[in-house]
């Protein structure tokens, strides 16, 4: 069943929400079993729902209060874009790919990210996140700004 961009944008929409709202099972339903997921903060493509929910609640755990906005979408047949305003304070353990878990700095982060999807069938199958994650970590306190 193909979907248009229109409704492929709405399931996108929706995603977001569910994240904001911390809603972990609408969140990870709106994404195919098989879902792959690439993602700067990942080492490995992340595959399956499972490992996609485990992420997204393991960055939360860290930055409880992080809330996206929409800036815009677009997209052209199965794929679409989304690019967003995600900010956040660092007040628990933020797992590090392969490594240790980085400790609170209780400072407030603000980036722009841009994913791109491949919807199908109104189900996310396909993620390929971009966010300046070096960015990131400097306003955390981690590393000289860039």
């Amino acid at each position: 069943m193909n979907t248009s961009v229109e409704e492929n944008l709405k399931t996108l929409d929706e995603r977001q929400e569910a994240m904001n709202a911390r809603d972990f099972d609408r969140f990870e339903n709106l994404h195919a079993p098989s879902v792959i997921t690439f993602a700067p903060m990942a080492l490995e493509p992340l595959k399956g729902r499972a490992a996609l929910r485990g992420f997204v609640e393991g960055f939360l755990a860290a930055f409880p209060d992080m809330h996206a906005t929409k800036e815009r979408s677009f997209g052209e047949g199965d794929w679409v874009c989304t690019e967003s305003v995600f900010s956040g304070t660092h007040t628990g353990p933020l797992q590090t790919p392969g490594g240790p878990a980085i400790p609170p700095t209780n400072r407030s982060f603000r980036i722009v990210d841009c994913t791109v999807f491949k919807v199908e069938g109104g189900e996310v199958t396909e993620i390929h996140s971009y966010f300046d994650a070096m960015g990131m970590m400097a306003q955390l306190g981690l590393m000289p700004a860039p």
